[in-house]
This record gives structure tokens, sequence and C-alpha cells, in this order.
């Protein structure tokens, strides 16, 4: 089985950014995480162009599971790619 990599990006002051971190721990799945309005200025503006062309709203928070993007708090999308990747 191949080793599932799970980032997320989120914002510090976003309740679905939290609800989706504590879904992802109750769940016992392991993730990086990447708080965006915490970042330096100049490092958050590229980061943000760098992801303008797939996620043009800048929504959060953004899950990334072995590089695929789920945009939002998508519960439902984010089981189904996790159990697709075991």
């Amino acid at each position: 089985m191949d080793t599932v990599t799970v980032h997320i990006l989120v914002l510090t002051t976003c309740p679905q950014c939290k609800a989706l971190k504590d879904f992802l721990t109750e769940q016992q799945i392991a993730f990086k995480t990447t708080e965006v309005d915490l970042l330096p200025t100049e490092e958050r503006e590229e980061f943000l162009r760098s992801m303008a062309a797939h996620n043009p709203k800048k929504a959060f928070p953004v899950t990334l599971i072995n590089g695929k993007a789920i945009i939002g708090f998508r519960k439902d999308l984010l089981i189904k790619e996790l159990e697709q990747q075991q």
C-alpha cells in the first residue's frame, strides 16, 4: 500500500478549516498544515498567485491528498479520495 500524503492549507480564523483539522484528527489521519494567513506577506502573495488557476475564489480550506486538491471542507469527497488511496 502506498503512503497517503495529506497537506491542508488553512486560515487560522476559518471555522471550516478548524472543522477539517478536527475531522482529520478524529479519523487519525496524519496531515501537514500550512496556515496561509501566517505566512510572511511576500510568501503569502506568491502562494495565492500560484493557486489562483486551481482555486480562483481563493477559498479555504484546501486539502491536498497525494497532490489532488479538494477545495472547502467536503467530508464526502475527503472520505472518497482517502478510501481510493488505500
